[in-house]
C-alpha cells in the first residue's frame, strides 16, 4: 500500500469518528434519557427538558445517523436469570457454538473463547453438563453470576464534546470508589410470578429499541409466533404493565456507547474477588464510565466480572488500577481475560429462556447443527 492511500484510510477513519462526536446538547439529552428507572415517554422526557417533541425525535435521529443506539437495561435478578461465564482455552468461531442462551461471545486473545450465557436461576449444573459434549476440552474457568449493576455511561462527567474525546484518570475512578457509599447487596431471587414468551419477546425488543411502540411489537410477535389464534395489542399492553413494568424488570433506558470508542480498543474481561459490598462499589464506579458495559455479581461467592473495551495504551494502566484495589483492600484478588474487540457479539435475551429446557435447547442443537431460536445481536 502507498504512502498516499495509507494517508487517505487514515483521514476518511478520523472524518468518520468525527462524525460520531456529540455536542453539549446531545450529551444533555442523553443524561436527561438515561436518568429514568423506567422506559420515558418522548413527550416526557421534552416536558422534562422544557422543549417541544419535535426536537427529541430531531435529537433521537442525529444520533440514529451517528450509530448510536439506546437499549433497555434488563434485571437479570428480577426475570429470574443467572449468567454462566465460560472460558475455553480452545477457539471456537461463533458460527459453531450453541446460542440459543448465548448473551455474550468473543475470542479470547491470543488464543481461545469467552462465553457468557443466560439461563433460568438454579440450571448451571445442567448446562454444564449439556455442553460437555460441544466443548473440546474442559473449560479453564466457570463463573455463576446471579445480578448485574445498570450500567449507564456518564456522559457529562467523562466525556468531552470540545475535543470528542471520552477522560479516563485511573486515580479519580480509584477515589470515586473509595469515597462511594455501601448498598444493600440483592442476595436472593426477586421474581414474582412466572414470565412467558410473550414477556421476554417484550423485552427483547425493547433492548433492541427501547422506544419502539407497544403496537409494533404486536405486529412483530405474530410474525414470529405465528399462532392459530392472533395475539392482540391489549394482550401485549397487558403483559408489559403487569409482568414487566410492575415487577422492576427493566431499570430504565441506557446508551451503547461503542461508536465513541477507537477500532483498535480491546475488549477485557476483569475477575474481581472479595467482599461482596466493596465489589458492588467497584462495579458501581466502573460502569458509570463509557468505557466499561457490564458488571455482573454473586456475592455468596463473592466474585464479580466487569466487561468493557479500553484504548490499548491503557490496558497494562487498567492492571495497575486492579492491583491498587488490591493493595488498597478493596478486592481480594483480580485478574483479567483480553478479548477480540471486532469479534465480539452480544445478544438480546432470547425468548425461550424460560420456555424450554436448557438440555433439550442443547440436544437439539447436536442433533441437527443449529439452534432453536437466537437471540439478535445487540451490539458488536
Amino acid at each position: 500500500m502507498s504512502s498516499k492511500s495509507s494517508i487517505n484510510d487514515s483521514l476518511d477513519k478520523f472524518r468518520q469518528y468525527s462524525r460520531r462526536a456529540l455536542n453539549p446538547s446531545l450529551v444533555d439529552f442523553i443524561e436527561q434519557v438515561q436518568s429514568y428507572d423506567y422506559i420515558p415517554e418522548i413527550t416526557r422526557v421534552a416536558e422534562d427538558m422544557g422543549l417541544h417533541a419535535s426536537t427529541i425525535w430531531k435529537f433521537m435521529n442525529i444520533l440514529k445517523e451517528k450509530g448510536f443506539r439506546f437499549t433497555a437495561d434488563v434485571d437479570i435478578l428480577r426475570l429470574g436469570l443467572e449468567a454462566v461465564t465460560i472460558v475455553l482455552d480452545e477457539y471456537i468461531g461463533y458460527d459453531e457454538i450453541f446460542k440459543s442462551t448465548l448473551r455474550f461471545y468473543a475470542p479470547l486473545l491470543p488464543w481461545g473463547t469467552f462465553l457468557i450465557y443466560l439461563i433460568p436461576r438454579g440450571m448451571s449444573e445442567t448446562l454444564i453438563n449439556s455442553l460437555a459434549g460441544l466443548l473440546p476440552r474442559e473449560p479453564r474457568e466457570i463463573i455463576k453470576l446471579t445480578y448485574s449493576i445498570p450500567a449507564k455511561p456518564n456522559l457529562r462527567k467523562y466525556y468531552d464534546p470540545k475535543i470528542n474525546v471520552i477522560r479516563l484518570d485511573w486515580e479519580e475512578l480509584l477515589n470515586a470508589i473509595k469515597s462511594s457509599p455501601k448498598e444493600a447487596i440483592p442476595s436472593g431471587a426477586l421474581r414474582r410470578g412466572k414470565f412467558d414468551e410473550i414477556d421476554l419477546f417484550i423485552i427483547k425488543e425493547l433492548e433492541k429499541n427501547p422506544f419502539i411502540s407497544l403496537k409494533k411489537i404486536t405486529e412483530d410477535l405474530n410474525k414470529e409466533f405465528r399462532p392459530v389464534t392472533s395475539i392482540n395489542y391489549i394482550r401485549v399492553l397487558r403483559h408489559f404493565k403487569n409482568h414487566i413494568e410492575a415487577r422492576g424488570v427493566i431499570r430504565g433506558v441506557k446508551l451503547i456507547s461503542a461508536p465513541l470508542k477507537e477500532q483498535a480498543s480491546i475488549y477485557v474481561a476483569a475477575i474481581l474477588r472479595g467482599n461482596p459490598a466493596e465489589l458492588h462499589r467497584v462495579g458501581k464506579a466502573l460502569v458509570a464510565h463509557p468505557y466499561f458495559d457490564y458488571a455482573y455479581f454473586n456475592p455468596i461467592e463473592g466474585i464479580g466480572l466487569i466487561l468493557g473495551s479500553l484504548p490499548a495504551d491503557e490496558v497494562f494502566n487498567f492492571s495497575i488500577f486492579l492491583d491498587k484495589l488490591r493493595e488498597g483492600r478493596i478486592v481480594r484478588e483480580w485478574s483479567y481475560y483480553m478479548l477480540d474487540y471486532t469479534r465480539k457479539r452480544i445478544l438480546t435475551i432470547p425468548y425461550i429462556i424460560l420456555g424450554e429446557p436448557i438440555n433439550e435447547l442443547v440436544e437439539y442443537f447436536k442433533r441437527y447443527g443449529k439452534d432453536r431460536v437466537v437471540g439478535d445481536v445487540l451490539a458488536t
